[in-house]
């Protein structure tokens, strides 16, 4: 059996979330690529979701 790839688990991930009443955007699927790709780290993630809140 051949492994699923990342980016096909997020897919599933978010089609769960989003059955469940939590839908996520793009932004947020590309923001957990980069996390699981090792891209940032999560402390990294939440100050940048931080800085983007306060600007908007």
């Amino acid at each position: 059996m051949k492994p699923i790839s990342i980016e096909r688990s997020l897919k599933n991930a978010l089609a769960s979330s989003a059955m469940e009443g939590f839908p996520a955007d793009d932004a947020v699927m590309q923001d957990c690529l980069r996390l699981l790709r090792g891209e940032t780290d999560i402390n990294a993630l939440i100050a940048q979701i931080k800085m983007q809140k306060r600007e908007a």
